[in-house]
Parts: structure tokens; sequence; C-alpha cells
């Protein structure tokens, strides 16, 4: 049976520990079409490559166009952490998180 508690237990495995440890949910991003808030699994939209942000099916892999991400349209892989839309992204989750509110409300608290 299990019992309500306000306690986590963390295990760590070796002899080094981080300074902090960050838990709730993170970013839902597709890996297909590179949208947030589904799966690859759920995913209707076209795939693109992952690296230029073409609607096509090659990978990324071997591509060897110029890194561009259609989110922010900056010069950097679409799955970049430095990308402010990724950013952006986290601050809701967070947002909804700390305030226990939907994401949906969380966004428009952002936005």
């Amino acid at each position: 049976m299990r019992n309500s508690s306000n306690m986590v237990l963390l295990t760590f495995f070796g002899s080094t520990f981080t300074d902090c440890v960050h838990i709730g949910p993170i970013n839902l991003r597709c890996f297909s079409c590179y949208g947030y808030g589904h799966g690859k699994s759920s995913c209707k939209e076209a795939s693109r490559c992952g690296n230029c942000s073409a609607l096509d099916s090659h990978s990324e892999d071997y591509c060897n166009a110029v890194a561009y991400c259609f989110h922010c349209h900056d010069a950097h892989q679409v799955r970049s952490r430095r990308c402010p839309r990724y950013r952006l992204e986290q601050d809701i989750l967070q947002l909804a998180n700390s305030q226990f509110i939907s994401l949906g409300s969380a966004r428009h608290e952002l936005l």
C-alpha cells in the first residue's frame, strides 16, 4: 500500500552529485515536424529536416544545408535549446507547474 507523502527519494549513481535537481514536466516536442505540444507518434504535420527545416523527407544526418530554425528564423538547428521558442515553451511549463495552472492558461499569461 502506498502512503501519501511530500518527500521524494532520489538515488544517485557514482560519487559526483549535482547542486540542484529540477523536477517537473519537460517540453513535449515532435521529432518529425519539430512542433511543440505533441509527439512523433501523434503527429499530423509534414516531416521537417531537423537541421535546415526543409519540408521534405531528407535525413538531417546527411543534410549539408546551413542550419535554420523555422520557429525563430535564426541560424541554428530546430531542436536547439538556445532557441527563443524552446525557452518560451520552458517558461510556459515552469509557470504552469509553479502556479498549478493549465498549459493554456500559462501560455496566455506569457504571450
